[in-house]
This record gives structure tokens, sequence and C-alpha cells, in this order.
């Protein structure tokens, strides 16, 4: 199974993977691909843009790469791709992190790399769903888990949660989406 694990940036998607990466539990069942380090490390970009101090991610070389990386995968073994464009790419499922915009400011305002307008725009972002939404617009099995108050091990059973009960045919009602409503937050 190939699963998204999408969300604005700071809502712990890379805290997630590093934990499932780091435990022998997970370490034999899952293959990570962190979708921002192959743009980087292979260049899978067509520029940089330097307002957003951000790569602007060649969609079609990295759908490439990723089937490549995908097809050396073990058999029986399950895929996810992290990262905010994850839900670009052709996947089984989706699943979004979310956190309030509030919560989502303080943790972004920690970045170094990320200015007072970068945490902002983000901020508005999750205020929005943007990507929810860019999610539900492109697949029907979309899952969303609130990470604000969560420790990282209840976000990484959520998600494991998730997988397993789509593996077993069955639909994890309790993360479908919608749940989550900030819009009120948004700042102009």
């Amino acid at each position: 199974m190939i699963i998204a694990l999408t969300g604005t940036p700071g809502t712990g998607k890379t805290t997630v993977c590093g934990f499932i990466a780091e435990h022998s539990q997970y370490r034999k069942q899952y293959r990570i691909i962190d979708l921002n380090k192959l743009v980087i490390d292979e260049k899978l970009y067509t520029e940089k843009d330097e307002e957003r101090n951000s790569y602007n991610a060649d969609m079609e070389k990295l759908e490439g790469r990723v089937k490549q990386i995908n097809s050396q995968v073990p058999d029986g073994m399950d895929i996810i791709m992290e990262g905010h464009l994850s839900h670009y790419l052709p996947a089984d499922a989706i699943i979004v992190l979310r956190a309030h915009p509030v919560a989502l400011r303080k943790r972004l305002g920690k970045r170094k790399e990320y200015s007072f307008e970068k945490v902002k725009e983000n901020a508005n972002a999750e205020a929005l769903d943007v990507i929810l939404v860019e999610s539900v617009e492109r697949s029907k099995n979309v899952f969303e888990i609130n990470t604000t108050d969560a420790t990282p091990l209840a976000v990484v059973k959520s998600v494991v949660s998730i997988i397993e009960s789509l593996k077993n045919g069955k639909i994890p009602e309790d993360f479908l989406p919608g749940k989550n409503n900030w819009i009120e937050l948004v700042e102009l």
C-alpha cells in the first residue's frame, strides 16, 4: 500500500516518519520516502524561490523517481511518502496531518529559516484547509489527524491504525475529514 502523508509544514510529518524509521517494530513494515530530501538531494526542482526560501519541485521528475523507488521496495512492505507535496503523487490513500493555526505559528516560529511572512502564509493555509481540500479533490481515500495536542507516538499510532484498517478493508471513520474548522483564524 502506498500512503501519502501530507500536511502544512509544522504539522508533524517529519517527526512521525522519523519515529517510524527509528523503531524496529515499524522499520520492517514501512518504507519512508522523504520527498523534500529527494527533491533537494537529487535536484528534482525547476528553480529556487528565493523569496520563500524554498524549491519549486519538478513534479514530473519527482513522480518518475518515486515510481522507480517504489518498484524496488520489497513485497509486503508499505510505502509512506512524506512531504507537503505527497498528495500530488499517486497513492492508495492520503493522510493529512493538521494542527491548530495558533499552535502551528508557534511551531514554525521556532524555525530559523522561516520568516514572519512564511509563518503567516502557512498558518493561513492551514486555517483555509488548503492541503485537505487539495487532497479530497485528488482522492476518495483521505483521512486527517489533528496533531495539535497529540504526542508523536499517538500520531504514529493513528497513522498505523489508518493504514491497517484500510489493509483490512475497513474505513477508519474516526479519521474522516471535516472535523477541524479554523476558518475564523485566517488573517488577511
